[in-house]
């Protein structure tokens, strides 16, 4: 009797632990609430810059909204002039009729809710909020008297889940910047560099000129997706001697963010952390593509060409944390679209050619 009544209090206690853990089961549930945090330095001069290459940000907080579970959620900022944030009205042939009265601000670390926002970003967002679309509508902005110290800029947050239909919340209150600088600045597609055999790997930062030809380009401004065309040099070229059993040999690169130095960290994209590492990709040659993921660290991509070739790259920055490299041979045009789950990458898509 003693070991039937063990027996059942086992069973009852295995039950409850099951209940206990699909009751614990992560449940999606919209947000209702959601607050953006007013700026500690809220009254202090706040200047922007048109200098693209200029990294200076400023900060924004918020809440963390409640999915019903701890999720990897993306924060972005909202900026207005006006202190409203409507959208865009387009009309039946899907043309802009009123534009939105809002620019978005991307997070630099978007996966954190203590954001950090670019200064230069901002000076895109004024400029495009004022119709400042280029040089001439600057200079006439200027002589029509129009200010560029004193800006009141309104700001909100937003959060979503990149995927998950229904998790976009905007913050319900809106905080302000109230002594903001404007400079000239247009919205400019974002550029990394590639360095490799196809450049005798020469230092970035003593070589900017050289890397003008050099540049994988954001197909739309904003994406965080860069891309580019090259010509790549022989194994036997780069490498004299080169055999496919060394692949110290093979034709290889990396990428850089911005041009900085060997030594600068956090701003070169490899195969790998460890410097003069090589990871081997014939299967770019084999089948014509390669998709994978790519480190912040010094080791290269490598391949073994038995002659030049032509090679479409693109790299994605939009996880900022797990960036990622597409490789095809030959050269196509990349274009941006959202994958199963939401997230955009790129697309390859045929040159057309001329008959």
């Amino acid at each position: 009797m003693k070991k039937f009544i063990y027996l059942m209090t086992g069973a009852a206690l295995a039950a409850g632990v099951s209940s206990c853990v699909d009751t614990e089961k992560p449940v999606f549930q919209e947000p209702t609430t959601f607050m953006v945090n007013a700026p500690a330095l809220q009254d202090e001069y706040l200047a922007t810059t048109g200098d693209m290459d200029d990294k200076s940000t400023f900060m924004l907080t918020c809440s963390q909204p409640d999915y019903g579970f701890a999720a990897k959620a993306n924060y972005n900022a909202q900026v207005s002039l006006t202190g409203e944030f409507t959208e865009e009205v387009r009309d039946e042939n899907d043309q802009v009729v009123t534009p939105a009265s809002y620019v978005t601000l991307t997070n630099q670390d978007v996966n954190n809710a203590v954001m950090q926002l670019r200064t230069y970003d901002l000076a895109v967002a004024m400029c495009t909020l004022l119709e400042i679309t280029d040089e001439d509508s600057w200079a006439d902005y200027i002589a029509d008297g129009g200010k560029t110290e004193g800006f009141k800029v309104y700001m909100r947050a937003t959060c979503d889940i990149a995927g998950v239909p229904g998790s976009f919340i905007a913050s319900e209150n809106v905080v302000s910047y109230n002594n903001v600088s404007l400079n000239y600045a247009v919205p400019t597609a974002g550029i990394i560099y590639i360095v490799g055999d196809l450049n005798g790997f020469a230092e970035p930062a003593s070589n900017a000129a050289l890397y003008q030809d050099y540049q994988l380009i954001e197909p739309e401004i904003g994406c965080k997706i860069y891309a580019g065309v090259f010509t790549m040099p022989s194994s036997e070229e780069a490498h004299p001697g080169a055999v496919i059993e060394n692949v110290d040999l093979y034709t290889q690169w990396r990428f850089f963010t911005e041009l900085a130095s060997w030594s600068a960290s956090g701003v070169q994209l490899g195969s790998h952390t460890d410097d003069f590492y090589k990871v081997p990709i014939n299967e770019l040659v084999e089948t014509g593509s390669y998709t994978g993921n790519a480190v912040y660290g010094l080791g290269n991509w490598a391949v073994f060409l038995e002659e030049p070739t032509v090679m479409t790259l693109a790299v994605s920055l939009v996880d900022k944390e797990k960036p990622k490299v597409y490789y095809r041979i030959g050269e196509w045009d990349v274009t941006i679209a959202p994958d199963a789950s939401g997230v955009n990458e790129p697309v390859f898509n045929a040159v057309e050619t001329e008959e």
